[in-house]
């Protein structure tokens, strides 16, 4: 597995956090993002994406994009913006 799904998926990570605490944690946004911009290089050099790393970056997109009643202001905020940030670093990348 990849570091990028390892850290979309940690049991300590960033969604569980958001899940169980409604809290967002920028250090695991942040392992998360630098993960995916170490691995683009990989994907464009070979014109593959690994499924593993495919299925758990649309894990995160399809939770950060859906929201949640029970998260504060802030943090839907917080969210709203890392989802669309990662986005932009795919579309940026992959010129989309």
């Amino acid at each position: 597995m990849s570091k990028l799904y390892d850290y979309i998926l940690d049991d300590n990570g960033l969604m569980i956090k958001l899940r169980m605490d409604n809290e967002f944690d920028e250090s695991e946004y942040e392992k998360i993002k630098n993960a995916l911009l170490e691995i683009i290089p990989e994907w464009k050099r070979t014109g593959k994406v690994d499924v593993e790393d495919f299925s758990g970056f649309l894990d995160l997109i399809q939770f950060l994009a859906g929201g949640s009643r029970f998260w504060s202001e802030e943090v839907a905020l917080r969210v709203e913006d890392a989802e669309l940030e990662l986005m932009d670093i795919i579309h940026d990348n992959f010129k989309l």
